[in-house]
């Protein structure tokens, strides 16, 4: 199944911004410095599974935070949650906790639980095979197995200050196939050095300003041809 872009949207700067964050010592950054910060969603694989009898599917996506020109996040959030069909909800999502810079590959069991094991970048699978990888840029947390509703939490290094990175890779399973739609919700920061050694501006930016959220929806099919994926989810 080829790729799917759900989301390419503008980010733009939050409306309660100053009401949430109240009164602070750090520069804003003007609206004109914060255009072509964008924020991309791609339903980049599905792979349908037999969960003990009944038919599921696992599907990644894969989140992109582009800055602004000079800009840089150093915070975004990004919440899924199930709107259809009702009373759905995921099995597990990944990565619950991943540290920066190093290749992991992700498991999924016959429950459809997903694991995730750090390995080097040279491994390959059976019979000489390339192993798929997925690298984080920044520290990733992730929570919402067994609900309806995920929340992945991005934050740069500290020490570093490099941002986020660009490509997320994202996993879910969920216990049905066939249709799913989902409401998306994103809030970053960004920020942005002052010239000659000035104070560091920041803002907060949502997706959209009006409802903070977006719809989107993909398919699970029942069954496909082994997929590219299958090198970087394995079963255990």
């Amino acid at each position: 199944m080829e790729e799917e872009l759900l989301i390419d949207e503008s980010l733009v700067p939050d409306p309660d911004e100053n009401q949430e964050m109240g009164a602070r010592d750090i520069a804003p950054i003007a609206d004109e410095d914060l255009k072509g910060s964008r924020f991309l969603l791609v339903r980049r694989s599905v792979e349908p599974m037999d969960l003990d009898g009944s038919l599921g599917g696992a599907v990644e996506l894969a989140c992109t935070f582009q800055p602004a020109l000079g800009a840089r996040f150093t915070w975004a959030q990004l919440v899924l949650r199930l709107t259809a069909p009702e009373r759905s909800f995921f099995i597990d999502v990944a990565p619950h906790d991943v540290r920066e810079g190093e290749p992991v590959r992700f498991t999924v069991d016959v429950k459809g639980k997903l694991g995730l094991k750090y390995s080097p970048v040279e491994a390959s699978g059976e019979g000489g095979e390339k192993t798929e990888f997925a690298v984080y840029h920044c520290p990733v947390q992730g929570s919402g197995s067994g609900t309806a509703l995920a929340r992945w939490d991005f934050r740069e290094n500290p020490h570093t200050r490099s941002g986020l990175g660009q490509d997320q890779s994202l996993t879910l399973t969920l216990p049905f196939t066939g249709k799913v739609s989902a409401d998306v919700r994103v809030a970053t920061r960004v920020a942005r050095g002052g010239l000659a050694g000035a104070i560091e501006g920041i803002r907060d930016l949502i997706l959209r300003p009006d409802a903070k959220r977006y719809t989107v929806s993909f398919e699970i099919p029942e069954r496909q041809d082994r997929t590219v994926w299958a090198r970087f989810l394995r079963t255990t």
